[in-house]
């Protein structure tokens, strides 16, 4: 199982979980090779050139096959691979520090009434949010990039930055009481924080539902990559397994096939929209 993050991280720990209840269910031998890179062209290319007889998959981020990296569109992606089952949405959602009294959009309407603009800290590949939640609330938000959520933490509990995205790292910091979520960006309210609103109840019709998926070269035998997708999709709806997923702050999903596809080509959309979006001055 090829995984597109470092080891050490959710990503990887979550593949680890996957490949032990796998094993424990039907005695396969699972091995973990991290392959970080490139927004996930380095796991990717990997999987290009294996060998397409089942034996090896990929674990990452959806995002990675359907948002742009740099101009290119990302539809042909899911052509080249396919996806076999979602294991997790990701709870994305932006974040403030308990003592910030920045719990609500009125709250940052106030202060950005009293000419003072947010502070907003993202990472790829979110980078462009900021920007358009500005557009949307029609106030002034200042998106500060980063190269990941460990910078985006350090500033936020510093107080540096008012504002946080996050697609997980919210969990420990939460749990230990630096940082609140106050708003979900997800098409839903996330089942961990269901009196939380979303971005589209509050007024910016702004979603964003990434999951971590396991995927395969599409040169696979169709009906290897059947069986496949049946097996993880067994295994993903384990209550174990979703349990472990819940106290990591992810939401579980057994998604596969058409219902799948379809969540997939909306994120394309969304994806492929980015960079049409107007700046905000």
């Amino acid at each position: 199982m090829l995984v597109s993050f470092p080891a050490g991280g959710t990503a990887d720990t979550l593949a680890r979980l996957l490949g032990d209840r796998l094993g424990k269910a039907h005695g396969w031998q699972n091995v973990v090779v991290n392959r970080p890179g490139g927004g996930g062209l380095v796991l990717q290319n990997a999987l290009k050139s294996s060998k397409t007889d089942g034996h090896t998959v990929g674990f990452g981020a959806s995002y990675e096959l359907t948002y742009p990296v740099g101009e290119r569109l990302q539809t042909d992606r899911l052509q080249a691979f396919d996806a076999l089952c979602s294991i997790a949405a990701l709870p994305v959602c932006i974040m403030a520090r308990p003592d910030a009294r920045l719990d609500t959009v009125d709250d940052w309407r106030r202060k950005a009434a009293a000419g003072q603009a947010l502070t907003f800290g993202v990472s790829p590949p979110f980078e462009w949010v900021g920007e358009r939640l500005a557009r949307l609330l029609k106030m002034e938000i200042i998106a500060v990039p980063f190269r990941g959520s460990s910078e985006i933490n350090q500033q936020l509990l510093g107080g540096t930055l008012d504002l946080a995205m996050s697609a997980g790292s919210h969990v420990p910091l939460e749990r230990a009481h630096r940082a609140k979520v106050v708003v979900a960006v997800t098409k839903s309210r996330m089942p961990s924080h269901p009196e939380v609103p979303t971005l589209r109840e509050v007024g910016a019709d702004l979603a964003i539902q990434s999951r971590f998926i396991v995927f395969a070269n599409s040169n696979v035998p169709a009906a290897v990559r059947s069986a496949l997708s049946d097996l993880f999709t067994e295994v993903a709806q384990e209550r174990m397994l979703q349990d472990a997923l819940r106290e990591r702050g992810l939401i579980p999903e057994a998604l596969q096939g058409a219902p799948l596809l379809r969540e997939l080509q909306e994120e394309v959309q969304i994806g492929n929209g980015i960079g049409r979006a107007p700046a905000t001055r």
